[in-house]
């Protein structure tokens, strides 16, 4: 895999123990990666990143948590 630019991590209220990061590969492929587990990487497309978030602010995933 080419290499990655990382975003800073997003880290929820818990003292930083649950940390989401999110980058992309020089060809423009996003990855996500729990800091935590940072060799368990998840690849998808623009599009599916997309839909993610948007499903996110929608509340769609409220119940997730």
């Amino acid at each position: 895999m080419s290499e990655i630019r990382w975003q800073a991590p997003l880290c929820g209220g818990d003292g930083g123990n649950s940390c989401l990061q999110i980058g992309h590969t020089a060809d423009g492929t996003p990855i996500l990666r729990e800091t935590t587990y940072p060799d368990e990487l998840i690849r998808t497309t623009p599009q599916g990143l997309r839909n993610l978030i948007e499903a996110a602010k929608r509340g769609e995933l409220d119940h997730l948590l």
